[in-house]
Order: structure tokens, then C-alpha cells, then sequence
């Protein structure tokens, strides 16, 4: 991060007279969509109040406890790499936060086909649930058995791992998913967590990045430069491992 940035992105610096805290697990996705010439990668900007506040970053989160589950896995065809539900629940996490965020359901029907809306009735559904999903009034894994799906982690492609620095007081153990955009779904900021959202190419947010016009944090930066390498989503997803959890 440039000293361009230093006052603009809220972020908490640890006590030094205390010992530091203990990395909390968490997970992001990269959500990929082709255009004509290149892709795009979806990023929404953090409401200025909370953790990283004003920076923008990818749709993520923490694992929460509902996410170390393993309800789903009789159906899941989990990937041999896949050991444990602490992997599982990193999966789990990236799959909900990405709901909750942007709106965007990565998740399989029964009979093991993709899911994307075939109607504007599962348009609506998704806009009503993502509400309140937000507001606390549905657990997001009842939302999957009301529609009869299943979380699809076997699209998800490990990117990277990236823990914060002892310096900060919030700490996080963060694992990177790149996963496509379902076909017939669109992704849209909550207007809680994320104030503003949009589709950018890697290399036009490493620029704007550089001419100081948008702000974004290590890992981010780390991610755009290695998405930057590749002409198409298809290409960066056939070049990267998929699941390594490491």
C-alpha cells in the first residue's frame, strides 16, 4: 500500500504492548467474467466504518461456525485434497460470503447441473434471500435446502493464502478462490459492507491503484498482478490447481 493510501484505508494498528491476536479464518472470490478482448474481475468497495473501510477488495469474509458443516458432503463429490471440515468450511465460507456480498449464488441443482435462474421467479428469490440473509433472518444453508441446492466448491480454484501482519490488530488467515461468473446472474454490492461495486479488468484497477485513484491493500494488489498474467478466464482457470488448500 503507497503512503497515497495510508489515510484512506481504515484499517486498526495493534497494540504493541500486547501480544498479538490470533489469525481469524477467512475466505474471498475472485468472480471472473469474459468480455470481448479480455475479463474482468468483480470489486466492491468497503463502507468506510468497517475493517479495511474505503478500500476495495473482493466479496469475503470470516468462517463462521456454520460454515465448519458438513451437511452438504454426501452430495458435495468432494476433490481427494479436500481432508477436513476446517477445508470445507474455508469453501463453505467463500460460497456464503459471496451470496451475501454480491449476490451471487455459486451452488449446484440435485441433479448435479449448474445453477443459474431460468426465471424471474429465481431472480427474485435470490434478491429476497440475499436480504435477508443480511439482515439475519435466514441461515444460509437453509436458503440452499429451500431451493434444493447444494454448495458448488469444486468450482471454486485455490488461488492464494495470505495471513495479516503482526502490526494490525485485526487479524485474518485468509484463503483466495477464483471462481466464474454462473451464467444468468448478476452481481450487485449489499449497500451495507459494500457501498459500490463494479467489473474491472486486473490491469485497469493496477493502474488506477498506481495513479491514486484506487485504494486496495497487499493481497489485492497481489492477486490483480497474477490475474494480469492471463488473457482470459478460461486460461488463468486452466493454469491453477484446483482445490489446493494449502
Amino acid at each position: 500500500m503507497t503512503n497515497n493510501y495510508i489515510d484512506q484505508i481504515n484499517i486498526q494498528t495493534a497494540d504493541i504492548k500486547k501480544a498479538p491476536s490470533i489469525p481469524i479464518p477467512a475466505a474471498t472470490v475472485l468472480l471472473l467474467k469474459d468480455t470481448s478482448d479480455t475479463f474482468e474481475v468483480f470489486m466492491l468497495k468497503r463502507a468506510a466504518a468497517s475493517n479495511f473501510g474505503n478500500a476495495w477488495v473482493f466479496p469475503g469474509g470470516k468462517v463462521d461456525p456454520e460454515d465448519i458443516n458438513t451437511k452438504f458432503s454426501d452430495k458435495l463429490n468432494l476433490d481427494e485434497k479436500i481432508t477436513s471440515s476446517e477445508d470445507i468450511g474455508y469453501l463453505f465460507a467463500a460460497i456464503r460470503e459471496c451470496f451475501e456480498e454480491s449476490g451471487v449464488l455459486l451452488a449446484k441443482r440435485s441433479s448435479g447441473e449448474l445453477f443459474f435462474p431460468t426465471e424471474q421467479k429465481e431472480h427474485d428469490d435470490l434478491k429476497k434471500y440475499q436480504a435477508q440473509i443480511n439482515d439475519g433472518g435466514i441461515n444460509f444453508f437453509d436458503i440452499l435446502i429451500q431451493l434444493n441446492l447444494y454448495p458448488d466448491i469444486n468450482n471454486l480454484k485455490f488461488l492464494s493464502h495470505w495471513t495479516t501482519p503482526l502490526t494490525e490488530k485485526k487479524r485474518y488467515s485468509t484463503k483466495f478462490f477464483l471462481s466464474r461468473l454462473p451464467s444468468n446472474q448478476q452481481a450487485v454490492h449489499d449497500g451495507f459492507e459494500g457501498v459500490e461495486s463494479l467489473w474491472i479488468t486486473p490491469q485497469k484497477a493496477l493502474n488506477l491503484y498506481n495513479n491514486g485513484k484506487f485504494p486496495i491493500i497487499l493481497p489485492t494488489i497481489k492477486s490483480l498482478e497474477e490475474l494480469s498474467k492471463y488473457a482470459s478466464t478460461s486460461e488463468l482457470l486452466d493454469n491453477t490447481s484446483n482445490p489446493n488448500l494449502d
